[in-house]
């Protein structure tokens, strides 16, 4: 099956690629670039993460005779819900362009530290995902996942910029630091979500 996934997002397409690939379904993915298809920038204002997944294929019906995939991804604390806007919070209406890459990171890990203070240095978590594929006929379908981690005040590594969470927590499935994880325990932890991407290309 060939899809157009809606983002040009290399970091997004490498993720998705990777995990298509763990599925083991003869799926080929295409950006909009690589068709020839203007970039969209989706306001993502549905109620739900799936709401926001099917804003992102709708934007790009009628723009393509193959089946659009999206995804939204967000972080669930216990007691918090879903954390909503964390860098906009951390950064807390400082000018944004007067900071370093190391100011944005360093202000995120604080934001997720204090999180995690407030239940004694360390609190249930997850990743929660929604998967929606639209066919040119019109049919949507729509699969969710949920990866359980515990977030933490204690850094088990060197953030990622784009993503400074994942130094603080560690994963239920592995009983690992996400940074200390091998190729094989990654995978092993996105099972629910290469389940969740699995059935929404199978439905």
């Amino acid at each position: 099956m060939n899809i157009l996934l809606a983002t040009n997002n290399t970091g997004k397409i490498e993720r998705f690629k990777k995990l298509i690939n763990a599925t083991g379904l003869n799926v080929e993915l295409y950006t909009p670039r690589e068709l020839g298809i203007e970039a969209l920038d989706t306001e993502e204002n549905g109620a739900t993460l799936a709401a926001n997944a099917e804003l992102k294929v709708r934007a790009y019906a009628g723009k393509t005779d193959l089946p659009i995939l999206a995804n939204d991804t967000g972080f669930f604390v216990e007691g918090e819900g879903l954390i909503d806007a964390p860098k906009r919070v951390a950064l807390r209406g400082a000018d944004e362009s007067l900071l370093t890459q190391e100011d944005i990171t360093a202000k995120l890990l604080e934001f997720w530290k204090g999180v995690a203070r407030k239940y004694g240095g360390k609190v249930d978590a997850a990743w929660v995902e929604a998967f929606a594929l639209l066919y040119p006929d019109g049919r949507l379908v729509t699969s969710d996942s949920r990866r359980e981690v515990t977030l933490t005040d204690h850094e088990f590594g060197t953030a990622h910029p784009q993503m400074p969470v994942r130094a603080l927590y560690y994963s239920k499935t592995t009983n690992k630091p996400s940074l200390h994880h091998t190729e094989e325990e990654e995978m092993q932890e996105m099972q629910p979500v290469i389940a969740a991407l699995k059935k929404v290309l199978t439905a």
